[in-house]
């Protein structure tokens, strides 16, 4: 009894020493340079989104924030690496939520389970999307809009960069909220979408802002409501779909976060999270960002495990509604 007691003592005092130090790790972290994997490849709103964070946090860290671009695979191939990392927060990955709420309901043989396999650090920023339609189409506003989708049902098309993309399923949810029937052309990319809207072949689209702004500028498209329940700084005097009388069809909002590893400790998250949220804070990265059309966001693990629930169930009930052939 006595020798099992002894063992006893001597496991708690070892579990307590590893406690410490695990603190002790958290607490000087990070003692290395960082790695911050972006799934896709340079130019994209997650690319751009990680490298003026990480160029704030090397700083605010004292030790390098490095990119890294795996692009493949819809996000398979830099996922991956960031799913068989080691869960200590020196690899993190930046993601958009199409990778953690979209893609998991369209694609059936993925390597991984997003909701099991990475854990939630903190939103890092949003690019919200718009509703623009031709001007060759000669409308004024989403009410007009409607009124000549529903006078010709199956007539007017819009433009996404594929099957299964946010765009996709945002106009596909304004049309069943409207009662109306639109004819989809999807592309390989959004500045070919796009291009196709401002030249009159397409007639309306649903996208991310800072692709449309140069449209807009050049007046060779016409933005007509901000797909989202709240209008977006970036462009303050565009209303919202709900505003103008149109279907609303929530946030269409195209949101990059930062996740770790599973297993990553939460006391560890937290400390990542709030170094981002003093990036995402500064006066400097605000300015970029708002240069680029992006919002800078921030927040706990808490707040990003709420945001992903959310988002999870509600595009997955759209892409249920809609009825899209799961990929393999």
């Amino acid at each position: 009894m006595k020798k099992l007691m002894q063992w006893g003592a001597a496991l708690a005092l070892a579990v307590a020493c590893g406690g410490a130090q695990a603190g002790d790790a958290i607490a000087a972290y990070p003692q290395r340079p960082v790695r911050l994997i972006v799934p896709y490849g340079a130019g994209g709103a997650a690319d751009v989104l990680a490298r003026i964070m990480a160029e704030k946090l090397s700083a605010i860290w004292k030790q390098p924030v490095i990119v890294e671009n795996k692009p493949g695979g819809v996000g398979t191939i830099g996922i991956m690496a960031t799913v068989q990392a080691e869960p200590d927060g020196y690899t993190l990955v930046s993601v958009p939520v199409s990778d953690l709420a979209v893609n998991p309901h369209l694609y059936r043989k993925r390597p991984f389970d997003v909701r099991k396999d990475l854990a939630p650090v903190s939103q890092v920023g949003a690019v919200p999307n718009v509703l623009l339609v031709s001007n060759a189409l000669e409308v004024g506003d989403v009410q007009a809009l409607v009124a000549r989708a529903a006078a010709k049902p199956g007539y007017l098309t819009y433009s996404s960069p594929g099957v299964g993309s946010q765009a996709h399923i945002a106009a596909e949810m304004f049309a069943m909220r409207a009662g109306l029937s639109l004819q989809h052309i999807p592309y390989n990319s959004v500045p070919a979408a796009l291009t196709d809207v401002a030249g009159g072949q397409i007639d309306m689209m649903f996208a991310q802002l800072p692709a449309v702004l140069p449209f807009v500028k050049s007046g060779r498209v016409k933005v007509l409501a901000v797909a989202a329940d709240e209008r977006t700084p970036l462009l303050p005097d565009l209303p919202t779909l709900g505003e103008v009388g149109g279907p609303s069809i929530g946030d269409a909002i195209s949101w990059s976060a930062v996740m770790a590893p599973a297993g990553t400790p939460l006391a560890l998250r937290e400390k990542i999270a709030a170094g981002i949220a003093s990036a995402i804070q500064s006066p400097q990265v605000r300015e970029k960002l708002a240069a680029q059309g992006l919002i800078g966001l921030g927040g706990t693990p808490q707040q990003l495990e709420q945001a992903w629930r959310q988002d999870y169930e509600r595009y997955g009930a759209a892409v249920k509604a809609m009825n899209i052939q799961l990929l393999d």
